[in-house]
């Protein structure tokens, strides 16, 4: 390949996916060169593929994520808008607005969008004051060729705010709608493209807190009937301990009673036989009492006897 020249080439492109850092890289296998020719390009259009060039190597910055990030965590930004002194489109852009336009900090910046001095001194003054997003809008008409200029492009491409353009005219896109980070053809689209956002970025937010609410809700519930259902098990097994221990309880007191009515009755039946033993004895008693009084005489005349011969021996025995 030599600089400044164009090649036709037959082959075939494929794409290779790097493994290690996620990426797609795209492959031109030339399998046959056609033709070569001198590039017709000039010297302004080379530049301008270098300055787009340049644009896709630093990368074209997502606006719609960076202002739905903004909202979500309620961020504080500030829009920037450059249009034209004599412009009206400021009143398309609210009125597309609708409910939106109480939350965004818009503000509009009139210079001569004629003068490319007076453009790049706009978007270094809103730069200077720290404008989250800078955006440079015109309603219809010719005489573009002030959105060709190379300085407009490089600021673009250099700036660190988000740069957006909405400028009246689909046919001839100019190099600085194709820098921008996101372009729009009339300027009502760029304040249709804010109510959306927000109004998409709110639904979503309040879905994601319902859905919270509901999955938060849904787990308190679980939670509250699990400690119910544990609650209600342990006052069963303590109802059931509770009966049980009295059902024991019961029996250990029946048990004793029986016990105690059986010592009772054991008892009893051994007075009965002790009553009986001494009705028996003291019956015996009555008998030989009855007998002894019957014989009481007899009785005492052999005792008197027996004492005067024992009386008599014990003399004998004495002298003796």
């Amino acid at each position: 390949m030599q600089p400044n020249k164009t090649i036709t080439v037959n082959g075939f492109i494929t794409r290779r996916i790097m493994g290690t850092s996620g990426s797609i890289q795209i492959q031109l296998t030339v399998t046959d060169l056609v033709g070569q020719t001198q590039n017709k390009y000039s010297d302004d259009e080379i530049k301008k593929i270098e300055l787009m060039q340049a644009k896709a190597a630093v990368g074209y910055r997502d606006v719609y994520s960076w202002l739905k990030e903004k909202i979500i965590n309620e961020e504080p930004f500030r829009i920037g808008i450059i249009i034209g002194k004599t412009g009206i489109i400021d009143n398309d852009i609210k009125h597309q607005l609708r409910e939106s336009i109480g939350f965004y900090d818009l503000s509009f910046h009139r210079v001569n969008l004629s003068s490319e001095q007076e453009i790049l001194a706009a978007i270094d003054r809103l730069y200077t004051e720290h404008y989250g997003l800078i955006a440079i809008s015109r309603g219809g008409g010719e005489n573009l060729d002030i959105f060709n200029k190379f300085s407009l492009a490089e600021k673009a491409i250099g700036l660190e705010p988000l740069f957006i353009t909405a400028i009246g005219h689909k046919d001839d896109i100019s190099l600085l709608q194709k820098v921008a980070d996101k372009s729009f053809i009339i300027p009502s689209e760029l304040g249709q493209f804010l109510n959306d956002t927000y109004n998409h970025t709110v639904e979503e937010l309040q879905n994601s807190r319902a859905k919270l609410i509901e999955s938060v809700k849904s787990q308190l519930t679980a939670n509250y009937q699990k400690q119910i259902e544990n609650l209600n098990e342990k006052l069963k097994a303590h109802e059931e301990l509770r009966l049980k221990t009295a059902g024991d309880l019961e029996q250990v007191y029946k048990e004793k009673i029986d016990l105690l009515n059986a010592q009772m009755a054991g008892e009893q039946r051994l007075q009965g036989e002790r009553i009986g033993l001494l009705s028996e004895q003291i019956s015996n008693y009555k008998t030989q009492v009855a007998s002894l009084e019957t014989k009481s005489s007899i009785n005492w005349t052999v005792v008197i006897i027996a004492v005067i011969l024992g009386i008599v021996i014990g003399f004998l025995l004495r002298g003796r």
